[in-house]
């Protein structure tokens, strides 16, 4: 009697043990299966971040090469005065030159950034009949601004033409 009750005792044992071998068993079996899915997962990630990785290598070293040729420079009909665009943002400033050193200056005309979130030496100067006065233009968006140089900084400016 005593035999048969540690034999029944014993029997939910022996099944919870049998029951957490199968359940251990069929989790190895899943964490295999598991294991082959995340390192092909694992290995289709690296593939796409490489390929990311390349594309992004190579904006950076297009943007570089564009960089290069950021400034442009545009002649006034005052000898003495140029304009230096940045073809990038459109930042202006006027540059003059002497062979008395007290007179050379470069000074702002437009500090600020007018590009868009993408544009790419998309800035021009047009001059126009009037000697101080130039059209910007944004080849990307097709805004523009007139801008105009001078002598005194009440005569520099640029103001957006809608």
């Amino acid at each position: 009697m005593k035999r048969l009750l540690l034999i029944l005792m014993l029997i939910p044992i022996w099944l919870i043990g049998s029951a957490q071998n199968d359940s251990i068993q069929s989790t190895d079996d899943d964490s295999i299966a598991l294991t082959k899915s995340s390192t092909q997962i694992i290995a289709h990630l690296d593939t796409i971040v490489s390929e990311i990785d390349e594309l992004v290598y190579d904006a950076v070293r297009l943007r570089i090469k564009e960089s290069r040729n950021s400034y442009k420079m545009y002649q006034t009909e005052n000898m003495y005065n140029l304009l230096k665009l940045d073809t990038q943002t459109g930042k202006i400033e006027q540059v003059q030159w002497s062979l008395n050193e007290n007179e050379e200056f470069s000074i702002s005309i437009n500090s600020d950034d007018l590009s868009l979130w993408n544009s790419v030496n998309s800035f021009e100067l047009y001059p126009t009949k009037n000697m101080y006065q130039f059209i910007l233009l944004d080849k990307y968006s097709g805004r523009t601004w007139h801008v105009q140089w001078g002598l005194s900084s009440n005569k520099r400016w640029i103001k957006r033409i809608y």
